[in-house]
């Protein structure tokens, strides 16, 4: 069991961790500066790679914590995993991460 939350976890926050761990210094400078248009641009690619890594199909308890975090009484993949992303983000400009300056 504990093998299975590894490879799909059951909250946001550990899913975004499980991310954020996975990305290059230079990936997160780039997601950390997306406006909302370019995050959405985005999300079209890397959306299906969140979901098919988590397997947001059938991993009721992430949807169900995507719900608590964006508020929504149901959400589906697509939208589970644009939460997902939106948490990441919010996590890499809270981090230290490279951020360009305007």
């Amino acid at each position: 069991m504990d093998l299975f939350k590894e490879k799909f976890p059951p909250t946001v926050d550990l899913s975004v961790e499980k991310l954020f761990s996975s990305l290059s210094r230079i990936d997160q400078t780039r997601i950390a500066n997306m406006d909302e248009k370019r995050l959405a641009m985005f999300h079209q690619s890397y959306g299906i790679f969140i979901k098919n890594k988590f397997r947001l199909w059938g991993n009721t308890p992430l949807l169900t914590s995507c719900c608590e975090v964006s508020g929504l009484k149901k959400v589906n993949p697509d939208q589970a995993s644009y939460i997902i992303l939106k948490e990441l983000q919010k996590k890499i400009q809270n981090s230290d991460a490279l951020k360009v300056v305007k």
